[in-house]
């Protein structure tokens, strides 16, 4: 809506539909969550009482999370996307910054979003109508005060951070066999006896020749237990191995936060950096190995496994091949003098198969899937969709329909009919009506889409180019030939049966 329909709306006793987002501030850290945000929404809703903007329950948004970034706040998505949808004809808000003082790309999208769908930025100061250029220009220059400030903040306290991990301190939460505690006022870990011990046997247990499974078993069979009661299982004993905190060092810089992706696809991803770029410094708090115990772990660790890093691919199925049973991504390990295994990371759940078997198996089914792609290319017919389109525009009907209810459910509030609670109450039950048919609706739109993106064809094509070029390419260059084609691999394979006894299925990507 425009800014000038708000008195048209008063003179006629006309509410204005409208959401609530709260969001603590940086500011506002000596402060719990839940006391910032009760207070922010008694503010506002007696703002929105006051001036004619009606917040149904269901139209307040919390958010509860921290992170700057817009796709790090899945309240902040849900309202974007409703705030497109045309759902709302204004949002309220504390304060401009509230609703995001990320990146330019985020400040961007969110104001963007509010001036198409012509949706008002209400704060207790300022009402923002975006279709309007001196609105616009202010909510920008907002925005960009807010970033300015966050970033110059956000320097400081990555330099203060950085200073005192050069220093020796351990900024993070403090690791299995640790807890947290301050040396000459500077942050730092103090050993805790019983879980040290556990550590110790760890280490001593793998250096004497047992593999992460048997020490999962006995560490756990001699009652030891993370720190919120969980079993250890063979991940976390990898984890402990891996940490030179044990050695009384301090590891930083090991991972890096990336983003990808465009709009509703954007997301952060973390990525381990490369050996040279992670810092090892020597830190205040006591060891709890000994460095000669530290290097012949190491070194057995190094014989035994296949590492994957962001520079260098050990498998050319890594991160495709999931376990049917439990759903886990099967893991790549050198086992019965180096030969390399693909096995399920839950214990007692799918048994493990050479990974040689499981590669030529599944160059194996492409090559069946090709032949059987042949027959259906040569007698494929178009896609028939036009049921899902009858019931796609019936559905679309129906959505006009419950637009109708909502405008006449409007003129019964104004004239008196409902009164407030009544009319609030009939919305609720429109509004989860409507979310109901439009998540049925995305799903058809899906199913219709994806019918026909089935290009058979260049599906074929595809699979001619992989089992072409794959056996002549580098093990990178074969793992992105298979990602082209295949989307997911599912493997089961039953304890006590033959090596080659495993059932392998393929879901292959669709082409437009």
């Amino acid at each position: 809506m425009l800014r000038e329909m708000l008195e048209q709306y008063k003179s006629v006793g006309r509410w204005v539909r409208s959401a609530i987002y709260l969001r603590k501030s940086r500011a506002e850290e000596h402060m719990s969550l839940e006391a910032v945000l009760k207070r922010h929404l008694a503010d506002l809703q007696e703002y929105a009482e006051k001036y004619g903007f009606l917040v149904n329950e269901e139209d307040i948004y919390k958010e509860v999370v921290s992170g700057e970034s817009l796709f790090s706040r899945p309240q902040m998505l849900r309202l974007m996307e409703a705030v497109s949808s045309g759902k709302y004809e204004a949002v309220l808000v504390m304060d401009m910054q509230r609703l995001g003082r990320g990146g330019m790309y985020d400040q961007g999208f969110i104001l963007d979003t509010f001036k198409d769908s012509q949706t008002l930025i209400v704060t207790p100061e300022r009402i923002y109508d975006l279709t309007k250029e001196m609105d616009e220009e202010a909510a920008e220059m907002q925005t960009f005060l807010s970033r300015s400030e966050y970033r110059m903040i956000t320097k400081r306290l990555r330099r203060g951070t950085l200073h005192s991990v050069k220093n020796g301190a351990y900024m993070a939460n403090a690791p299995f066999g640790y807890q947290k505690v301050r040396i000459n006022k500077m942050p730092s870990l103090e050993i805790v006896p019983e879980e040290a011990e556990c550590v110790r046997q760890i280490f001593q247990l793998y250096a004497d020749g047992s593999g992460c499974t048997k020490i999962e078993q006995a560490v756990n069979a001699m009652g030891y237990h993370g720190r919120r009661g969980s079993r250890f299982n063979r991940n976390t004993i990898r984890l402990i191995l891996d940490n030179p905190v044990y050695i009384g060092k301090v590891r930083w810089d090991k991972t890096s936060t990336v983003k990808s992706g465009i709009g509703a696809d954007r997301q952060k991803k973390v990525v381990y950096n490369p050996a040279e770029k992670i810092r090892i410094i020597d830190g205040h708090h006591p060891a709890i190995i000994s460095q000669e115990l530290w290097d012949t772990v190491q070194a057995r660790r190094k014989s035994r496994y296949f590492y994957v890093d962001n520079k260098h691919v050990a498998s050319p199925l890594a991160g495709m091949v999931h376990c049917s049973k439990c759903g886990h991504l099967m893991n790549m390990q050198g086992k019965n003098k180096g030969v390399p295994y693909l096995l399920c990371p839950t214990k007692g759940c799918c048994a493990g198969a050479k990974f040689e078997f499981v590669e030529k198996a599944v160059l194996k089914k492409l090559t069946m899937l090709s032949n059987d792609l042949e027959v259906e290319v040569s007698e494929a017919a178009p896609p028939d969709v036009s049921n899902l389109e009858t019931a796609r525009s019936k559905m679309q009907s129906h959505l006009v329909r419950l637009e109708d209810r909502r405008n006449r459910l409007y003129s019964l509030l104004e004239d008196g009919t409902y009164s407030r609670a009544l009319f609030s109450e009939r919305m609720q039950v429109l509004a989860q009506e409507e979310s109901s048919l439009k998540d049925t609706l995305a799903a058809l739109d899906a199913e219709i889409h994806l019918t026909l993106s089935r290009n058979k064809e260049k599906q074929l094509s595809q699979i001619k180019t992989v089992l072409a070029q794959y056996q002549s390419s580098d093990i990178p260059s074969r793992k992105a030939l298979l990602q082209s084609i295949i989307s997911d691999i599912r493997y089961t394979k039953e304890k006590k049966t033959k090596p080659g006894d495993f059932a392998l299925s393929l879901k292959l990507k669709d082409f437009i």
